[in-house]
């Protein structure tokens, strides 16, 4: 009986181990489904400054023509630049996050849809895009550490 007591005891101490070092889920994805609207705020409301808050310091972005940013202060002075250019009137929205897959407690890929309308260069036209970002959590928070636009041809879903 002691046996069967200390090999329970020994099944339960591993079991919570292992349930400690999973990542909180529901948690983490409210997190990162929060600071992706504060991404589309930022952008809606033009505002480099908060644009750029949602990067890692050591980010880097590349933009739907393939120009490579690196840094939070590049991507702030892109951000800066097109915000008061061809994006001033632009309007953003999310229409998914399509998925969140976890590669450690601290770290996740993340795949969304987003639209784009009021690019100056393009009048009257809407475009559809799928980031792919991947999310790090620093400090309590998490931040963009790379990503990569795609504008979506018509008829891909």
């Amino acid at each position: 009986m002691k046996k069967i007591t200390s090999l329970i005891l020994l099944i339960w101490l591993c079991s919570t181990s292992v349930l400690a070092q999973q990542p909180d889920t529901a948690s983490n994805n409210a997190a990162i489904r929060q600071m992706i609207k504060s991404y589309e705020d930022a952008w809606n409301s033009h505002n480099p400054e908060k644009l750029a808050a949602n990067y890692t310091s050591d980010a880097t972005w590349v933009n739907w023509f393939g120009a490579y940013y690196k840094g939070r202060d590049d991507i702030f002075r892109h951000y800066k630049q097109v915000h008061n250019t061809y994006f001033k009137n632009t309007r953003y929205y999310t229409r998914a996050v399509e998925d969140i897959t976890y590669l450690n407690q601290d770290l996740a890929v993340v795949h969304v849809r987003t639209g784009l309308a009021g690019d100056e260069r393009y009048p009257g036209q809407t475009f559809e895009f799928r980031r792919m970002i991947v999310v790090v959590k620093r400090d309590g928070e998490w931040k963009i550490f790379a990503g990569q636009n795609a504008r979506l041809e018509k008829g891909i879903n």
